[in-house]
């Protein structure tokens, strides 16, 4: 199984990209963890290398879907998982005074409650670190282009 982007250490960041300069790696560092940005979207970055590391350490969530409600201060985001398509999904709450990001830790869920589609599913596995930090660097992206930044996460 390829590691996912946000699953990959330092060390295998650093592997991904062979035979460059030291503040390469800075650069891709500093542009996923700091500006939010997908590989494919650092301009500093060579175009050959940013799809080498889009191919390398790939995404780990596939966008599915996404719902505002009627007052644009909700936004429900629906991924599916890039290792086996399982469904889950994470919220972007705005409020006056902050941002908050509800992220999903769980494919599925064991309890089965009847009134539930993602408990209906079933339980798949727990998500991994990486995963979950997609998620917030996802939300937080989204979150800037309405002018915000993510304060809180749940």
């Amino acid at each position: 199984m390829t590691i996912g982007l946000y699953d990959a250490s330092r060390n295998d960041i650093a592997a991904a990209m062979p035979n460059q300069p030291a503040y390469r790696f800075k650069q891709v560092w500093e542009a996923l963890y700091h500006q939010f940005r997908a590989p494919t979207d650092i301009t500093s970055l060579p175009a050959a290398l940013r799809d080498e590391l889009s191919n390398v350490l790939p995404e780990s969530l596939v966008w599915k879907t996404e719902s505002t409600d009627e007052t644009g201060d909700t936004v429900k985001f629906l991924w599916h998982l890039r290792d086996g398509g399982h469904p889950i999904a994470t919220v972007l709450m705005l409020y006056p005074d902050r941002a908050t990001v509800c992220v999903s830790t769980l494919a599925g869920c064991a309890m089965a409650c009847g009134f539930c589609a993602t408990g209906q599913a079933g339980f798949n596995r727990h998500l991994t670190a990486g995963e979950i930090v997609e998620q917030v660097v996802k939300a937080a992206r989204r979150a800037q282009t309405m002018g915000r930044r993510v304060s809180n996460i749940v």
